[in-house]
């Protein structure tokens, strides 16, 4: 697993709709090379597409290396949670999601 999508303990919950934009230079690290891609190319602002569309290209880049044979679409609701893990690494580093008024 790459240094930035590492498992958190605790999850936040952050609402579908909070704000979210890319701070930084395109990373190197492959999982946050897929954030950045959402928010940057791709345009996605709310928090909730962009969980959608990084766990979508995880589990397809993931089905791709490991084929049908590994059985990767019975973890395919698991790429949903890694993808709001690696935001909330992300977040006050290289992202940052705010809701409402800018506050968490």
């Amino acid at each position: 697993m790459h240094a930035h999508s590492r498992m958190l303990s605790q999850a936040t919950a952050v609402p579908d709709d909070a704000s979210v934009a890319w701070t930084a230079e395109r990373p190197s690290d492959e999982d946050a090379v897929l954030v950045w891609e959402a928010v940057t190319r791709r345009r996605l602002t709310a928090y909730g597409a962009v969980v959608d569309w990084v766990s979508e290209q995880m589990f397809r880049r993931d089905l791709h290396r490991l084929g049908a044979r590994a059985d990767a679409g019975f973890f395919e609701p698991f790429y949903r949670a890694h993808a709001r893990q690696l935001l909330a690494l992300l977040d006050g580093r290289v992202l940052q999601i705010a809701s409402g008024a800018g506050a968490r």
